[in-house]
């Protein structure tokens, strides 16, 4: 009888892993929490949010935590894992201010491929060097943007690197770093494979001693 249950309750078991596991890996947006960086800062600093935006298409907020702004003038915001973006890709590049102001019109100046980002390794593309802001202003509290290229989905991204300040504002700080960080929900996805591999090898072996 024991057994019989097992039978039963095991297939099911595997059945809600995967179905509770798919939506984070394969959800239409994903955010990523900088809380790796090179100043050895403890803490997230900031987070950077990749949602779907239609066919081809997504939408990319950088939302910085007090005391941090993403640097723009020399500044670089990194991606691994889409494929196909060029310089062209950017659109809507626009950055704002938490105590008011924004800025729109601003282009990224270059892009580089396979760009190592300090000590968090090789990015496969890097866009670097905003312009088009007013005088002055060097970083941005807020900076959102869109990316288009064939077949883009904000599932494709893996991680992200950007180049930040140690101050909030327009006038950035003397002392600048990187940061970075891997999302969690391909690890759960990761997970939620895992366990139903596993339970299907209990119940493989339950069936056998059955036979």
């Amino acid at each position: 009888m024991r057994i019989t249950s097992l039978k039963v309750v095991l297939p099911i078991f595997c059945i809600a892993a995967a179905l509770a596991m798919s939506p984070m890996a394969s959800a239409d947006s994903i955010t990523f929490n900088l809380s790796a960086n090179n100043l050895g800062i403890s803490g997230t600093i900031g987070t950077v949010t990749i949602a779907d935006a239609g066919s081809n298409q997504v939408d990319v907020t950088i939302s910085m935590n007090t005391g941090f702004s993403v640097k723009l003038n020399g500044g670089d915001i990194a991606f691994n894992g889409p494929t196909g973006l060029s310089l062209s890709s950017v659109s809507n590049l626009s950055a704002a201010l938490t105590g008011g102001g924004s800025f729109s019109g601003l282009d990224f100046q270059q892009l580089r491929t396979s760009q190592n980002i300090s000590m968090f390794g090789t990015f496969a593309f890097d866009f670097a060097n905003v312009q088009g802001q007013g005088g002055g202003v060097v970083s941005a509290d807020t900076v959102t943007f869109t990316l288009t290229a064939t077949g883009l989905s904000a599932s494709q991204f893996t991680g992200v690197g950007l180049h930040f300040c140690t101050a909030s504002g327009s006038n950035c700080s003397d002392i600048t770093g990187f940061a970075t960080v891997v999302p969690e929900p391909g690890s759960l996805g990761l997970m939620g494979t895992g366990l139903v591999g596993i339970g299907g090898l209990i119940r493989r072996r339950l069936l056998s001693k059955t036979a």
